[in-house]
């Protein structure tokens, strides 16, 4: 019989033997994911201008990388392995914009963003770029904030960053 998990970042449940790796839904690492009595709403917490702000970005950054991969699944082979890496990418980014959200009390905006470069290794060039370009927003939002709570999410979303990086990494070898 499994256990309910869930996820300390998203919130998403998890039902399982043993609690994941990391987060199938946000990609938060293990030390993340707890036993259902544990959860509290990360998200519920007062937000500095700046820490607003940096969210405001955060929330920017998710929603053109969740309509980049989508754009992308759709442009590759129904069934090929890009096109189930780029639904999970954007399954991903959209749910990093759903937490920023529920931190700024907002409602997710219209997915809507880049567009596909036309070729898998172009789009895992992009792929690397963005990544790469959020982890080092995402540095320093996490620098600067001075919530707990937002220095946690900032954590977990910079480790699913990383691992994105290395899986369009370990795909254009």
């Amino acid at each position: 019989m499994g256990e309910l998990y869930v996820c300390k970042i998203c919130g998403e449940p998890y039902l399982g033997g043993d609690a994941p790796d990391d987060c199938p839904f946000c990609g938060a690492p293990k030390n993340f994911i707890k036993s259902a009595d544990e959860f509290n709403e990360l998200w519920k917490t007062e937000l500095s201008e700046l820490e607003k702000k940096n969210m405001e970005e955060t929330l920017d950054l998710e929603i053109n990388a969740t309509a980049y991969y989508l754009d992308v699944s759709k442009n590759n082979e129904k069934y090929s392995k890009q096109n189930r890496l780029f639904k999970q990418l954007a399954r991903v980014e959209k749910e990093h914009a759903e937490i920023a959200v529920k931190f700024l009390g907002i409602e997710l905006p219209e997915i809507k963003g880049e567009s596909s470069k036309g070729s898998i290794e172009e789009d895992l060039k992009k792929t690397k770029e963005l990544e790469q370009g959020a982890i080092e927003k995402y540095n320093g939002f996490l620098k600067n904030a001075t919530s707990v709570n937002v220095k946690i999410f900032y954590t977990a979303l910079i480790h699913a960053e990383e691992g994105h990086q290395d899986v369009a990494e370990s795909e254009l070898e």
